[in-house]
């Protein structure tokens, strides 16, 4: 007897899984939980890239983000706390090669156009470990 199509997509559906993610990781400012910086990282099939969700938030005053796709799952995630030549203070993500603006004061997420000279000392880290998204901070 021969399975049924059905049976073998359901047979396979753990193997075609396996790999995919969604999870999330927070800096919290301060160690407040309602202003913080989030990264939301999520991967439907195991040899794609992921999307990540990127969140300023300063609750319950303001909420904001921006979705970056096509990154790959290992790129590195680096927060940096941005020198104060900005109009408002800001961070710095870099994603890979891209780096971002992130203000907690008016809770928007924005693509540099050019790689800032200077990104300011690395805060901390958004990686994996042991298969999950964690913040981890710079060694001090």
């Amino acid at each position: 007897m021969k399975p049924s199509a059905s049976v073998l997509l359901l047979a396979g559906a753990p193997v075609l899984l396996a790999g995919c993610v969604q999870d999330t990781a927070s800096y919290m400012i301060d160690g407040d939980r309602n202003h913080s910086i989030m990264v939301m990282r999520s991967q439907d099939l195991p040899w794609g890239d992921v999307s990540l969700a990127v969140t300023a938030a300063r609750q319950p005053d303001c909420l904001g983000g921006l979705d970056i796709k096509g990154v790959p799952r290992n790129a590195e995630l680096v927060l940096h706390q941005a020198p104060p030549d900005y109009a408002e203070p800001i961070y710095i993500l870099t994603v890979g090669k891209d780096d971002y603006a992130v203000s907690t004061q008016s809770c928007r997420v924005q693509k540099f156009a050019q790689a800032p000279a200077d990104a300011g000392p690395e805060i901390g880290r958004f990686k994996e470990v042991d298969g999950t998204l964690e913040y981890v901070a710079a060694a001090k």
